[in-house]
This record gives C-alpha cells, sequence and structure tokens, in this order.
C-alpha cells in the first residue's frame, strides 16, 4: 500500500510540473543546438574573386541563442551561429559515354550568423509552437588557395519556426527551421554604348539563400 501511495505521489508531481512547463513572463532561456545547413550559392557576380556560380557546401551547424519572454507569447532573442563549409564548383567531364560534371573544392569558407530575433510563441502546457523572424549580419570569411581575401560583414535577414518541449519549467528541447537571406554586392555593370556618353549601373540583386535544421536544450531561468 505504501508503495502504491508514493508512486501516486510521484506521478502526480510529474503531471503538476508537466503542467507548469510553458513559457513562462519574466524569464531567459539559453538554447545551445546544433544541426544542418543547407549551403546555397554565390551567383555570377556577387564576388570578386570567381567569375561563375559557386555553391556553398551543405554541412554541419552549431550556436547558441539567447532570449528574454516579455510575456508567454513574445520573446526577443539573439543568436549566434558558425558553419565550416566550403565553396563548391562542378566541372565539366566529357569523359565516357555519356559525360557530366564532377564537383571540386575551390576554397574554404567559415559562416558565422548574428542576429536579433522576435519570436513569437502560441500554445500553452509543455508543447510550445513558434515562429520567429529577425535581422542581424552574416560574417564570411573566406580562404581560397593562392588568393587575397578578406572578411566580409553582410546584412542579413531570418525567418524561422519550430516547436519548443518542456520537461520541467527550467528544461526542455528546441527543434527547428530557419531561412537565411544574405544581402551580396553585383559586380557586374550594365553599360549602355549606344550613345557618345557611357551610362552603367550597378546592381544590387543578389542573395545568398540558405536554410537549416536544428535542434537543441532548453534551460529557462
Amino acid at each position: 500500500m505504501k508503495s502504491r501511495i508514493a508512486l501516486l505521489a510521484l506521478a502526480a508531481c510529474c503531471v503538476s510540473s508537466l503542467a507548469l512547463a510553458q513559457v513562462r513572463t519574466g524569464t531567459f532561456e539559453i538554447t545551445p543546438y546544433g544541426g544542418y545547413l543547407f549551403g546555397g550559392t554565390f551567383p555570377n557576380g556577387s564576388t570578386a574573386v570567381f567569375n561563375t556560380d559557386v555553391d556553398v557546401k551543405d554541412q554541419g551547424t552549431y550556436g547558441l541563442m539567447f532570449g528574454y519572454n516579455f510575456n508567454s507569447k513574445f520573446e526577443m532573442e539573439f543568436q549566434w551561429s558558425r558553419t565550416k563549409t566550403d565553396f563548391q564548383r562542378d566541372i565539366p567531364n566529357n569523359n565516357g559515354l555519356f559525360g557530366g560534371s564532377s564537383t571540386v573544392k575551390v576554397g574554404d569558407l567559415d559562416i558565422d550568423y548574428y542576429l536579433a530575433n522576435f519570436v513569437f510563441n502560441w500554445g500553452h502546457g509543455r508543447w510550445v509552437p513558434y515562429f520567429s523572424m529577425g535581422a542581424g549580419a552574416a560574417r564570411l570569411n573566406p580562404s581560397i588557395p593562392n588568393t587575397s581575401t578578406s572578411v566580409e560583414y553582410r546584412a542579413t535577414v531570418t525567418f524561422g519556426t519550430g516547436i519548443k518541449a518542456f520537461v520541467t519549467p527550467h528544461f526542455g528541447f528546441r527543434f527547428g527551421g530557419n531561412y537565411y537571406g544574405t544581402s551580396l554586392p553585383d559586380n557586374r555593370n550594365d553599360c549602355d554604348r549606344s550613345h557618345d556618353h557611357d551610362h552603367c549601373h550597378d546592381h544590387n540583386n543578389n542573395w545568398l539563400n540558405q536554410g537549416d535544421v536544428v535542434g537543441g536544450l532548453v534551460f529557462a531561468f
């Protein structure tokens, strides 16, 4: 009998903890996470190094989110992530019956995102779906053999969605996906030489489009 009472008391405590396990007003959340980043492409003309489109290799990523819940619905969050990846380019291959192409590495690229996000939580209890949107900067650090390169900071926008699963009011898990759009320059000029003077203008409509899927731990206090 005593063992049954003890088990019932333990179950009641667990149910009570799960019922309270939700986003709470005035709390901070720290989320270390890891996942996979889908690389995207640097379009032709967006770099001063490559004269063709250059792909970014899909690669593992990791980072940290730090947020503050103003209420149960609205959270302000700061995000940092790092991905160590490669530049890749397709090389035509005319050998064999059908030919084709092969992918070769043409350099290294480290990508750091520094972002400020607005997070909108909804739902109550243990499961808390969310939507996020924000902006910040991407730090692009290339390393290309026999080429002088420099670090570039480019404006970035982001959108994301996912779910938080709380085990207790102070601990849980977070799973989600994010889109990152990074503005790139266009080093090509369109020139009209049909008159006595050249009329040239620059474009700035290139984007590095990336996305990730991530999972992490949530520490709330």
